[in-house]
């Protein structure tokens, strides 16, 4: 039976002329393809001993002759049989070489080449492929004086002159720093594939840049930039993908004319795509060599709903959120105010959880990088978890004066935090509408959200919509608010918090708490120090008065408030300070608040002055007190004021 598979093998002439062009001899050259029509007009098998066809009809010189581009060892020779030749079937094939020795032969597919007598006439295009062991043994070389231009060679023509323009096509990625030149690895972010072409720009050796077409081993130049006609200033290539390049495009610098391939230092340089800047408007940007925008700094957001810009002052709701402002103590371990001005530690139900100590950091030099020049930060230290049933837990919460202000209104809420290990910690706000007659319970403006924490810096921001008011009843005295909560432990009987897994302890560290009006977290609002402290004082403030002596039984004095308070404050007095030693000054005690809303003087049992206002300050006195010594004429006392919400 016959076999009609078709193949093509080296006949042993050839296996030994390419052993010795292998091994050190001349280089093999093949030049001839023959056609025959087989043995007596029908296939047969052909084998490495045949030094010639059978029935050989039509030599000529090859038309084309090269590597596989996907496999290196297979050479493949192309032969066209033009229109005035034919009246013959081809069943077999045969390339010799230079000398006339057959070098391989094949069995073909049974194809008749007419001529125009036959009533009809084609070019035959013939092609064989040969697998040796060793292409390299083999010169590449045809006689253009009997090529004949075949379509493919055609495109490959075409293709070549092309390689020779300066617009490349696309590569999928382009490097960032210097890279080895082999095997399928990551650039800019992107796995490469088998094939994947790179922009090399960043190579230690310039001359090794260009554009490569990256592989399992050695990556090689890709094909339309592997000659140095290829590669000439100006090229330029487009950027598919990459963290950083992606969507750009790079064009070579001008470099020594002409370029020499592997020799020249080629330097590319981004045209044109992202530079990494957010779009916006900026009060400064940095410019580069094209004219295009490479930085930006203090970013102008506008929100629409805003008729100013975000960036103008007193943006920030919040009162202190910088933590600069200390006027109590720079720490605490009880609930209420007692550190942190306009923060208020909230410990649970009495007696509340011990183990909790709030202070005041100051920030380091990294700190303040990380922050972008903070000074100071709260820090929350949990030593001891909340524990079941006690409904015991670890809050701070600043109350902002005011819930109308708020009503309807998109916010956002952004700070910067971070833990001493992975964490999670809570932010919620609520609306809380005074007391009062008719008054409304409190409600939610935003319902706990958690929060992952690292043990680094990072900044968080939310927004949210703050409910309308509308049909709520407002209380009379001026204490209504929204309140922003941080929570960062819990017991574990209140589910509502149960994002906080297993009562954290620990140290949670909080810095640059900003409320602002609008969809857009902006940068945080640093004010003046002292336009900060008195924005505190008028919730509280401290000082110290001077009593001189006016009478046999009375020292009064006067005290001016630095900010008129939100409400008439609670005065409490108390005396750091003794005339002599071991001699306690006790000429403060029984003083009382004789005072008529809305105005406040503190006297002792007489020389209460009606008229003098909490809002500029208080008178205060001592009576029944005779200074036994002249020198005790002037006496010294501490007071606080406080109207906190």
């Amino acid at each position: 039976m016959m076999n009609n598979d078709f193949f093509t093998l080296l006949t042993a002439v050839g296996k030994a002329k390419l052993a010795a062009a292998a091994s050190g001899g001349a280089p093999l050259k093949l030049s001839q393809m023959a056609v025959g029509e087989g043995d007596g007009g029908a296939y047969y098998t052909p084998t490495e001993s045949q030094t010639a066809l059978k029935s050989e009809a039509w030599r000529a010189g090859l038309n084309h002759l090269s590597t596989d581009p996907a496999n290196p060892s297979w050479i493949v020779a192309e032969l066209v049989i033009p229109d005035p030749v034919g009246g013959f079937t081809i069943r077999e094939v045969g390339v010799f070489d230079a000398d006339g020795a057959l070098f391989a032969v094949g069995k073909f597919p049974e194809s008749y080449k007419p001529v125009l007598a036959d009533g009809a006439n084609k070019q035959l295009y013939v092609r064989m492929i040969l697998e040796v062991s060793n292409a390299a043994a083999v010169t590449l070389m045809v006689d253009p004086s009997v090529v004949l231009a075949t379509r493919g060679s055609v495109d490959q023509r075409i293709a070549e002159e092309l390689a020779k323009l300066d617009g490349k096509p696309s590569v999928r990625a382009a490097t960032t720093a210097p890279i080895t030149l082999t095997g399928l690895q990551t650039v800019d972010g992107v796995v490469l594939q088998l094939g994947d072409r790179v922009l090399v720009k960043n190579q230690a050796a310039g001359a090794d840049n260009g554009i490569y077409v990256a592989g399992a081993g050695n990556w090689a130049r890709a094909a339309d930039a592997n000659i140095s006609l290829e590669v000439t200033p100006g090229l330029f290539v487009a950027v598919e993908q990459g963290a950083a390049n992606g969507g750009s495009i790079w064009q070579l610098l001008d470099a020594r004319a002409p370029v020499v391939l592997g020799t020249t230092p080629l330097a590319f340089e981004r045209v044109s795509g992202r530079t990494g800047v957010t779009a916006g408007s900026y009060n400064r940007v940095t410019v580069g060599a094209r004219g295009e925008v490479l930085g930006g700094s203090q970013l102008v957001a506008f929100d629409p709903a805003q008729t100013f810009p975000t960036q103008a002052y007193r943006r920030n709701a919040l009162i202190n959120g910088g933590f600069d402002v200390w006027q109590r103590g720079a720490s605490q371990t009880v609930s209420g105010y007692g550190s942190a001005d306009r923060w208020c530690l909230d410990l649970g139900v009495p007696p509340g959880l011990s183990g909790v100590t709030v202070s005041k950091v100051a920030a380091s030099a990294a700190d303040t990088d990380a922050l972008g020049g903070a000074a100071n930060f709260l820090r929350i230290a949990v030593t001891k978890a909340p524990a079941a049933p006690a409904r015991e837990y670890c809050q701070i919460t600043q109350r902002v004066e005011g819930v109308r202000r708020f009503s309807g209104k998109t916010m956002t809420l952004s700070f910067w935090a971070k833990a001493d290990a992975a964490k999670t910690i809570l932010f919620y706000v609520e609306q809380g509408f005074g007391s009062g007659d008719g008054v409304s319970p409190i409600a939610r403006a935003q319902n706990e959200t958690p929060i992952p924490l690292g043990t680094g810096w990072q900044r968080y921001s939310f927004t949210f919509t703050s409910p309308s008011i509308q049909g709520k009843a407002i209380g009379s005295v001026g204490d209504d608010y929204l309140s922003v909560f941080f929570g960062v432990s819990y017991s574990t009987v209140l589910p509502a918090h149960s994002a906080i897994t297993g009562s954290q302890t620990g140290v949670f560290d909080i810095a640059q708490v900003q409320l602002e009006e609008g969809p857009v977290a902006t940068s945080y609002e640093r004010r003046s120090p002292g336009e900060e402290l008195a924005l505190c004082q008028r919730y509280y403030e401290m000082g110290s008065a001077v009593a001189r002596y006016i009478g046999v039984n009375d020292s009064m004095g006067w005290v001016g408030f630095h900010q008129t308070k939100r409400v008439k404050p609670a005065i409490s007095f108390f005396n750091p300070f003794t005339s002599r030693a071991g001699e306690a000054q006790t000429y403060n005690v029984g003083i009382t608040d004789r005072s008529s809303a809305p105005g406040l003087e503190v006297h002792c049992l007489y020389n209460w002055a009606p008229g003098d206002d909490w809002r500029d300050g208080f008178t205060w006195g001592n009576a029944g007190y005779t200074p036994p010594y002249a020198d005790d004429a002037v006496l010294q006392v501490r007071w606080t004021a406080d109207a906190e919400l």
